[in-house]
């Protein structure tokens, strides 16, 4: 999965590449295949809180 469309809806400036390749891990485990921008807003806000916990943690499997 490419970095150009998370970093388009997450803002290109406004986010760290680190933040965009924890959210590509979030983004392929559970929506694997989706065209991001099919992604509704609860999902999405739901898989900023994973790629948050994998940021602050560096463990995506943390709960």
């Amino acid at each position: 999965m490419s970095l150009d469309p998370i970093l388009e809806r997450m803002g290109r400036e406004a986010t760290s590449l680190r933040e965009a390749e924890a959210m590509r891990e979030v983004l392929a485990e559970h929506y694997a295949g989706q065209d991001v921008t099919a992604i509704n807003e609860n999902d999405w806000l739901e898989a900023v809180g994973r790629m948050e916990q994998i940021k602050q943690t560096g463990n995506a499997g943390m709960e």
